[in-house]
Parts: structure tokens; C-alpha cells; sequence
């Protein structure tokens, strides 16, 4: 065992960043949390984010976590990072960010992208990829900012993440990790490397030049420098590990590194993971298989883009008299409506919801739906279809999946801010017919990336010997076979026939209204 028995972990979402302080039995000692400015929408569909108050944030909150503990900062063994993903900032050759961050919320597209080379072309006909590829060219931010903001594409020395920025401006280093690359990149996920061949940068408007180096989880990629140490409070020369982005640190901080383990990450966007040791892809893209926060091994992702979003857009336009309480009680107001939707019992009194208030990136027409209206519905029973609405869907994603990598889930682990709600961890228990544990610290991600730090800095010589010492299980919430088959009717009888049945009905309304725009 190495002698020094800390980790600084860094987690930066799209709404927060948080800086944690565990020892390496995986204790959360101290925890230091500030809110980043909201993202910015100078069109329809567009989602932008400072850079200068990415850095700010992150300072304060290392800053501060190093004031209020008072261990020997010696005893530090490195500093762990991961952040949300598939955003892109240009940077120039000093470092400094051209534009505000385009993050992954962000809805635009390359209309009219030019012809790509009758070589190219060819090249991607032959692997089956023209569709892919046209997709991705649509939506390939290199490719928007190199039409659009030609002067910005000019300077550009690299294209960096949000987890690429802070590795520039902590180590000086053009830096990131393998587990980083998700989305639309020049790479080749089934061996976990930048593509070799030229041909696949320029169709998506980026250049071999732009790529940052990449490293494994488990490996330090740079040492916090003099200047980010006075900046950030953090002991200068401490090695920085980037494991992966958020989703996938969190399945590694939730211990599920056995494939018929499953974690639900309910964030901003809600997703379910499980990891696998092959290579399974979905031509169809209603799951994504991403680099893991594991070294060699890849994170299968169903993905629901306004999952928990969705409890914070409730409660922003319907839940002022529970807000008016939770304060006068002082407590979050979540605790309010879990109370009164607990009351309400399993499929919401007819009321089924379709959690699509975002386009799927495998059906661009889809649309929310709440389907079901009585008049003895009330706003509580809304919240309780978000929840269910939810569950159904990844119900029907984790499907998919098992029947693909040939695995039952035998019990699901989960993670992000929804997780403290009893009532979503209890539905999910219901909807699956499954054991759903919440973890001992509700900060499963930055855990993933402190269980990576600890491997790349020595203080444990393997991602299962980590996994054994740091994870641990908190409470078990256990299926109600009554509910379970109440959940299992509507789901078979009532949601897989919705989904069917308004397809087509999605986009003729798109084709009206022209929102969402079909791509």
C-alpha cells in the first residue's frame, strides 16, 4: 500500500461543478460544490457555456476545499478529473478558449455540408458508413465552426473538450483521456484510438493537428502546475488523472464492473449503463458503446437527453406551492413531492408518459407525450409519470441491450442527483423486478474518477482491487411484486404500443409545425 491516503476528485456537469476530497477506503471526507452560469441559447436549439466561468468555478471550489480540510496535503496522491461530454471548445496554441463552449445540449446543424472527396466517399460506401457519416457531418461541430466562424477555425491549434480545457489549464499540457471521446470524433471506438486514415478528419471539418494526445484512465497525464497551484489552492506537482466522462465514471464509482451489474445515472440526462468487454455496436443507435472509464473495456449507454431535466422543468412551471413549502419547511423540494407522490399508486391513475421532450438521436420527430387525463389528476400525479416515464423507456432501451450482449441484469445500481429520491429509486426497483442499491455516497462519478486515480498513482494495482476497497452499497430498495406487475402490463400493454402508434403521428406534426426539424 502507498503512503499517501488521499484523492482530490474534480466532477464538472452541465450545471455544477463539484470538487471532492475521499480517502482511498472511498469515504467522502468534504465536498465543495458551486453552480455554473446557465447556458446560453443565441438561437433556437443552441446551448453555449462560459469558459472563463468554467475555470472560476473550478478554482473556487478546489480553493476552498483545500482551506476547510485539514490533512497533511502531502498525503495527497493526485488530483482526479472527469466532466460532462461532447462539448467543443477551440483553443488557441496558448491555451486560452476562442468561443464560448458548445455543449452537448446543442442542436445545431450543418445544413448544406460540402462534397466530400470521390475517394472518401467511396471509402465509406464500401464499410457501410454513408449513413453515418451523413449524420454525422450534419451534426460535426468542427464542421459548423469551420463554415460559420472561419477567423475562430483559422486560430484553432486544438479542439478540447470540457475535461481537455481544465487538463490545459492545470498541467500546460494538450491532454485528455481515451474514455473522454464520445460523440462525433475522427475515432475508431472498437480499438480505442484516433482513426489512422486522413480520410476521416476532413469530412467532418477537423484536421489530424487538432487532436489532443490521449491517454488510458489509469494514467496520469500531467502534474498540477506552479501557476494552476496558487489558482486552485492544489499542491503543486500533484499527478492529474482523467478516467472518463461522467456517465461512464459513474458506472466505475458504482462498482459495476461486472457486466450483469447495471447502473442508472439519474442526471440532467438520465441514462442506464452496463459494461462490456467486447465491442457491441447498434447500427441503429438507440444504445451507444463508449470507451469506459475501465482501461480496455466499453460502456453500452442507453441514453434519455431530458431525463431528470424534465423533474426540474416540473418544477419550475407547476411546483410553486411544494417550492413555497419545502422552503418554509427547509428542505429541498424534492422531499415535498416525494411525499406526495408516494401516496399516489404505481401508473399514476391512467396517466403513462413518453419521455421524449427532447428528440432521440435515432428518431429526430419524437415528441413527449402525456397520455391518460382524468379529472382526478393532479400536478403530483405528473410527477409521478415523469418518474414512470423514465423508467419505462429505459425498461424498453435495456431490452434491447440484454438481448444483444446475451446478459440478464440481475441487479441495478444508481447514481446522480434523482438517485436521492426514494420514490424514483423505489420505481426503478418496481419497473425492472430488480434490487436497486443506492451507493454509499451519492458522488458515484467523482468516486469512478478518484478509483482511477488511485490505480494510476500506485495506491492500488488494479481497477478490481480499487473497486473492492472504495465502492461500497448503501440502502437496498427491494421490488413490490404487486407493483411490479401493474408496472409490467402498462409497459408491455400500454408504452410499447404508444411508442408505435405515435411515431407516425410525430412527424406529421414536424412536417406542419416544422419543430423538431427532421434530420
Amino acid at each position: 500500500m502507498a503512503e499517501k491516503r488521499y484523492i482530490v476528485s474534480i466532477d464538472s456537469g452541465t450545471q455544477s461543478i463539484r470538487a471532492v476530497l475521499f480517502d482511498i477506503e472511498g469515504n467522502e471526507l468534504a465536498i465543495e460544490q458551486r453552480t455554473f452560469e446557465p447556458y446560453t441559447s443565441l438561437r433556437p436549439g443552441w446551448a453555449e457555456q462560459s469558459t472563463e466561468d468554467y475555470w472560476s468555478k473550478l478554482c473556487t471550489v478546489t480553493g476552498e476545499l483545500m482551506r476547510k480540510t485539514d490533512i497533511d496535503k502531502s498525503l495527497i496522491a493526485g488530483v482526479g478529473l472527469t466532466t460532462q461530454r461532447s462539448t467543443v471548445i477551440p483553443m488557441d496554441e496558448r491555451g486560452e478558449a476562442l468561443r464560448p463552449a458548445i455543449i452537448w445540449l446543442d442542436q445545431r446543424t450543418v445544413d448544406d455540408p460540402p462534397p466530400m472527396s470521390p475517394l472518401a466517399k467511396a471509402l465509406f460506401a464500401v464499410a457501410g458508413l454513408s449513413s453515418a457519416m451523413e449524420y454525422a457531418r450534419r451534426h460535426s461541430i468542427f464542421l459548423w465552426i469551420r463554415l460559420n466562424e472561419p477567423e475562430v477555425y483559422r486560430k484553432t491549434h486544438k479542439f478540447v473538450q470540457a475535461s481537455g480545457f481544465f487538463v490545459r489549464k492545470l498541467t500546460g499540457e494538450f491532454h485528455d483521456s481515451v474514455g473522454m471521446v464520445t460523440g462525433i470524433w475522427p475515432f475508431e471506438y472498437n480499438r480505442l484510438r484516433w482513426h489512422p486514415l486522413s480520410l476521416a478528419y476532413d469530412p467532418l471539418g477537423i484536421e489530424k493537428r487538432h487532436c489532443v494526445k490521449l491517454f488510458r484512465p489509469d494514467e496520469a497525464l500531467g502534474r498540477i502546475t506552479a501557476q494552476a497551484s496558487r489558482e486552485t489552492g492544489l499542491p503543486e506537482g500533484l499527478p492529474l488523472v482523467v478516467g472518463a466522462g461522467d456517465k461512464q465514471s459513474e458506472l466505475l464509482g458504482a462498482g459495476a464492473i461486472d457486466p450483469e451489474i447495471a447502473e442508472i445515472s439519474f442526471g440532467t440526462a438520465t441514462a442506464m449503463h452496463t459494461i462490456t468487454r467486447k465491442y457491441i455496436k447498434d447500427g441503429k443507435m438507440r444504445f451507444f458503446t463508449w470507451p469506459s472509464a475501465v482501461p480496455g473495456a466499453w460502456d453500452i449507454e442507453m441514453f434519455i437527453y431530458r431525463g431528470f431535466w424534465m423533474v426540474t422543468w416540473f418544477k419550475q412551471e407547476f411546483g410553486m406551492r411544494e417550492a413555497i413549502e419545502a422552503e418554509r419547511r427547509n428542505v429541498a423540494p424534492e422531499v415535498v413531492f416525494d411525499e406526495v407522490v408516494s401516496r399516489i399508486p404505481p401508473g399514476s391513475m391512467g396517466l403513462v408518459l413518453q419521455p421524449y421532450w427532447s428528440p432521440m438521436v435515432y428518431n429526430r420527430s419524437a415528441k413527449g407525450s402525456i397520455v391518460g387525463f382524468g379529472d382526478v389528476h393532479t400536478r403530483a400525479h405528473i410527477y409521478r409519470a415523469i418518474l414512470e416515464g423514465i423508467g419505462f423507456e429505459l425498461r424498453r432501451l435495456a431490452g434491447i441491450v440484454q438481448k444483444r450482449i446475451g446478459v440478464r441484469f440481475r441487479e441495478i445500481r444508481v447514481g446522480g442527483g434523482g438517485s436521492k429520491s426514494d420514490v424514483a429509486v423505489q420505481i426503478a426497483s418496481d419497473m425492472f423486478g430488480l434490487p436497486v442499491y443506492r451507493m454509499a455516497t451519492s458522488e458515484i462519478s467523482a468516486l469512478g474518477a478518484a478509483i482511477d486515480t488511485a490505480v494510476a498513482t500506485g495506491v492500488y494495482g488494479s481497477i478490481e482491487e480499487a473497486v473492492r476497497a472504495m465502492v461500497k452499497t448503501g440502502r437496498k430498495f427491494t421490488p413490490d411484486e404487486r407493483n411490479t406487475l401493474t408496472y409490467d402490463r402498462l409497459f408491455r400493454e400500454v408504452y410499447l404500443r404508444l411508442y408505435e402508434v405515435l411515431g407516425p403521428v410525430n412527424k406529421t406534426i414536424a412536417k406542419i409545425t416544422g419543430y423538431p426539424a427532421e434530420v
